[in-house]
């Protein structure tokens, strides 16, 4: 975990912007989000305009066999199954949940979000929280466990049109959960 902060303060170093979060180190207390899903997808658009690209090849360097985490740690909150949230998502809106599932797709222009599922359950979207971290292209089935606030909103048409040119396929999904950690197992 100590490396991903580390590669993440490099990179945000190197940028020299201040849009990227740095990760903690595990022994920090990790602390509640702000802002809202909604928040951070307005704020932090991955348009030209936002040059990510260090970021993302920073996780693109952290494959391997064994769990491997991005973003905060995750918490001892207790686990939530992704059927439960799907099967009633207006009552954890706005929630943070701590959920797991197979990863079934990740964006493949940066890593910026990944598609979920469970069995019984239709992929629901996981953008990486304000863009703070992203997650190597290659990871689409294994299985992740992941912390992160609860939405439930529409795409717009142009934000399905974007997401689809990068791979999404559960643009028509509303339920959404910005993700601040995820390990992968």
């Amino acid at each position: 975990m100590r490396i991903i902060s580390f590669i993440a303060l490099l990179t945000a170093f190197a940028c020299n912007t201040s849009d990227v979060a740095e990760s903690p180190a595990p022994d920090e207390a990790a602390g509640e989000s702000t802002e809202t899903a909604e928040t951070a997808e307005a704020e932090a658009p991955h348009g030209e305009e936002a040059d990510h690209e260090a970021h993302a090849e920073a996780a693109e360097g952290a494959t391997g066999e064994g769990p491997i985490a991005f973003g905060d740690p995750l918490t001892d909150r207790e686990l939530v199954t992704l059927a439960t949230i799907a099967g009633d998502p207006s009552s954890y809106a706005g929630q943070t949940v701590k959920t797991e599932g197979e990863i079934a797709a990740v964006c493949q222009r940066m890593g910026c979000w990944m598609e979920m599922r469970a069995e019984g359950v239709e992929p629901i979207r996981v953008p990486m929280a304000g863009h703070s971290f992203f997650l190597p292209k290659d990871v689409s089935g294994r299985h992740a466990t992941i912390e992160g606030e609860v939405a439930v909103r529409e795409l717009s048409e142009g934000e399905r049109e974007h997401l689809e040119s990068e791979g999404a396929l559960a643009t028509a999904q509303t339920l959404q959960i910005s993700a601040t950690g995820v390990v992968l197992n």
